[in-house]
């Protein structure tokens, strides 16, 4: 009979054992590295497709109307652009984009998703952005952006407070 009990109680907790370890699966910690000269712009560099986009599209920008901003249209003159994000982490960041092809450049400042890119693979850019680094008529373009410091004179100006 004890050996019985001894042996249910010793199922028992090798049964809670199990059911504790899987509910651990996926949990770790998580550690910041540096390696070798990269830097954090090194790091964000990224590439895929450049497309623009205008009209009704440009109205309400999706990363404002919320955490207490107020709403936000851009015009086709606007540097702004569109990403797809998970949630709103490209919001107010600003992007230098790049050609592939001609090398020729523009800052832009992340204010919209985009609806029609995949994540980390495209910027949708309004047509004055666009406009600095290919004609409208080429409609998509190859190019590579990578995070940068917003230049003072980018508008909007608006963005979250920083802590």
């Amino acid at each position: 009979m004890k050996f019985l009990v001894t042996l249910c109680v010793l199922v028992v907790v090798c049964v809670i054992q199990v059911v504790q370890a899987t509910q651990l699966r996926g949990r770790g910690i998580a550690t910041i590295m540096q390696f070798g000269n990269s830097t954090v712009s090194d790091l964000e560099k990224r590439g895929g497709r450049g497309t623009w986009y205008s009209g009704a599209d440009l109205k309400n920008a999706a990363c404002y109307d919320r955490k207490g901003l107020p709403k936000y249209s851009a015009t086709i003159h606007s540097m702004i652009g569109a990403m797809a994000m998970k949630q709103f982490e490209q919001c107010y960041k600003c992007m230098k984009v790049t050609n592939n092809k001609n090398k020729k450049s523009v800052v832009v400042k992340i204010v919209d998703k985009c609806a029609g890119c995949k994540v980390g693979k495209a910027i949708d850019l309004t047509p004055g952005a666009f406009k600095k680094l290919a004609d409208l008529d080429v409609g998509v373009i190859d190019i590579s952006w990578k995070t940068v410091s917003c230049p003072k004179n980018i508008k909007p100006k608006m963005g979250p407070k920083k802590a």
